[in-house]
């Protein structure tokens, strides 16, 4: 493992541990066995750091759930969804300390990191744009925005309140009836 990745591996444990605030450079250098100023000459600062750890926690999500999730045959576009948005959930609750510091923080980042993200947005909205487009919905950009946008309306509540996948999903449920095709 090189050094920025350690820097990034021994962030991400110190971060899910303590928090994002409740931990300094020195502290993540030394949680890696290096000095602060090695940290500093790999050229991250701890607002890169998470903006690492973010990324990695997506690319495991598009690695592990994006990339294998099928539409069954039987299955209507709005259960497909539905499914999609869950399993996504409970992704995104298994590390939600992360996924909570990185939306308070994530402000911050460089316009470098902002890019990867949006990428990464995309990647994961790929299931949906995919059977949507199938359905030829009428507009699959516009729908996909307004289903990101209330993914995380839904996942505040398991920030806010520790609810479960499928009480966020049950949350924006009525507001995804008015985008999607009706159940047949």
């Amino acid at each position: 493992m090189d050094r920025q990745s350690q820097f990034v591996s021994s962030a991400r444990q110190l971060f899910e541990e303590k928090g994002y605030a409740e931990v300094g450079m020195r502290e993540i250098a030394a949680h890696a066995g290096f000095s602060p100023v090695q940290a500093y000459r790999i050229g991250l600062t701890k607002i890169d750091l998470l903006a690492e750890i973010s990324i990695a926690l997506s690319h495991e999500q598009i690695d592990n759930i994006t990339n294998k999730f099928q539409r069954t045959p039987d299955e209507n576009v709005s259960d497909f969804i539905h499914r999609y948005l869950v399993t996504l959930y409970a992704s995104d609750i298994k590390h939600i300390k992360i996924r909570r510091e990185s939306a308070a923080y994530g402000w911050m980042w460089s316009a470098t990191y902002e890019e990867r993200i949006r990428d990464q947005v995309m990647a994961l909205l790929s299931p949906i744009i995919s059977a949507l487009t199938a359905e030829a919905h009428a507009d699959v950009p516009a729908c996909c925005i307004a289903i990101w946008s209330l993914y995380y309306v839904g996942y505040r509540n398991a920030v806010v309140s520790g609810a479960s996948a499928k009480e966020c999903l049950d949350f924006i449920s009525p507001s995804l009836k008015l985008l999607l095709p009706s159940k047949a």
